[in-house]
């Protein structure tokens, strides 16, 4: 196998998912709009105000065909993940 290879995770079910505020990314069927075969970064939330359990969310932006809104993450009705793949870890600069 390759290195580049090696560094790449395996989708995993929900069930498995990081609770922790920890950034993974999420594989959502049908999610329309502005992203990238069907795939986000999110992240998982809990509110008790809001809701008895908690909630995905995502920075992705407007989830509409032709219009990107970046900023803080976002809860989506539509943002609903079936698998979870954690995030590759980030390039180090060559000195």
């Amino acid at each position: 196998m390759s290195d580049a290879k090696a560094d790449i995770g395996v989708w995993q079910p929900m069930s498995t998912a990081p609770k922790d505020n920890v950034p993974v990314l999420l594989y959502c069927p049908g999610l329309k709009g502005n992203v990238a075969h069907e795939m986000v970064v999110g992240v998982w939330r809990f509110d008790a105000n809001r809701r008895s359990f908690g909630y995905w969310v995502s920075d992705v932006g407007q989830l509409d065909p032709g219009f990107a809104e970046t900023g803080p993450w976002i809860e989506y009705s539509e943002l609903h993940p079936e698998m979870w793949m954690p995030l590759p870890t980030r390039p180090v600069a060559k000195e």
